[in-house]
This record gives structure tokens, C-alpha cells and sequence, in this order.
């Protein structure tokens, strides 16, 4: 499955479309947050030239080779980017950031949901998985509001920017499980 870069995803309050050259100073300066930079793989110290590579360069790369599908999270079509998120094909993980501003406003639960029923419309996939470093309750809490199933605890599967594997929370979201929730009271890390 090859997905053009020009796929758009909507919700009722947001777009998610491929990033663009004029997302790099809001990556840039979104990703100077000190709580991004502790749960993700974002390089340190993260400079405009790695906004502008990941941008320009590597999320349209990853989405012409089918590996990666990287959505810029904007109000609306003309938007200023507000976040990021991304299914990896191959590990069949989704991973986000919010920039700071605008945490706690569900904009990544509702993003997620509409990623996870795009990868679940795929024919060839049938469960998404999510992962986050132990301590990551903001990500979990989005998890599970999105429908995902708690399933323990372990090392990540994706390492980390000095490439370890740190202890990790993981859950999955199957088809058949589309459109429910499990309880909080199932996820020991949000009860």
C-alpha cells in the first residue's frame, strides 16, 4: 500500500495533510519543549535545519517508499501546524506530539481516532499498536480515550534517539475493536 502525499484526513475540528515547507518554524518551535524532548526521539538539541529535513525531506520520502505516513495537525486547510502524527507502516505504530499551546484540548484524541480508522480501512491491517515511555500519562490518557486496549508493560519496541529500548507502556487497537473503549480503570497507568 502506497499512499499519495496528497491524502487528507478531516475531523470536525481539525486537517491532517502532509507537512509543508512553511511548517518548519512550528516544528522548530514546537520541539523545544522540554516535555516533547523527554517522550520522543526528536534529536537534541533540535536545531530549524532537522525541522526543515524532516519536513522537506524525510516525511515526504517515507511517504513515496510506503514506510511511514507523517500528518501536520492544523485547524483547517491554511492553518498554522499545531502538531504531528504518524503511522509507521511496517511496526504498525502511531506516535504524535501537540505543540504545548494547545495540550488538553483533545486535539490528539480526535486526530488519532481519524488516523486509526484511515490505517483500519486498509484491507492488509487489522491491529494498530502504540507505545510510550513509562511515565508518559498525557500519551496513555490519549491511547486509551482513542480506543485503544491497555497490554502491559515492556521494553519499547522503537529505541529511543540513543538508540535503547527504555521501559515502555503498550496497547493495541484492533478492527474489531473500532468505535469502543476500554474502561480507564483497565489502563493501571491513567486509573
Amino acid at each position: 500500500m502506497i499512499v499519495p502525499t496528497a491524502l487528507t484526513l478531516r475531523t470536525p475540528r481539525f486537517v491532517l495533510s502532509a507537512l509543508r515547507a512553511s511548517d518548519i518554524d512550528a516544528i522548530h518551535a514546537a520541539c523545544q519543549d522540554a516535555k516533547l524532548q523527554q517522550y520522543t526521539t526528536v534529536p537534541l538539541p533540535y536545531t530549524v535545519d532537522e525541522a526543515r529535513v524532516f519536513a522537506t525531506e524525510y516525511a515526504p520520502q517515507a511517504w513515496r517508499d510506503g514506510t511511514e505516513y507523517v500528518f501536520g495537525i492544523r485547524p483547517d486547510d491554511t492553518s498554522p501546524l499545531v502538531g504531528v502524527i504518524s503511522w509507521q507502516r511496517e511496526g504498525g505504530f502511531v506516535g504524535y506530539w501537540l505543540d504545548s499551546r494547545h495540550r488538553g484540548a483533545g486535539v490528539v484524541t480526535e486526530a488519532l481516532s481519524a488516523l486509526v480508522q484511515w490505517i483500519l480501512s486498509q484491507d492488509e491491517v487489522d491491529v494498530v499498536r502504540w507505545e510510550a515511555h513509562a511515565g508518559n500519562v498525557g500519551s496513555a490518557m490519549v491511547a486509551q480515550r482513542a480506543g485503544f486496549r491497555w497490554s502491559g508493560e515492556g521494553p519499547c519496541v522503537v529505541a529511543d534517539r540513543a538508540g535503547q529500548h527504555p521501559w515502555g507502556w503498550h496497547a493495541t487497537l484492533r478492527r474489531d475493536d473500532l468505535e469502543t473503549r476500554q474502561p480507564a480503570s483497565d489502563w493501571p497507568v491513567v486509573a
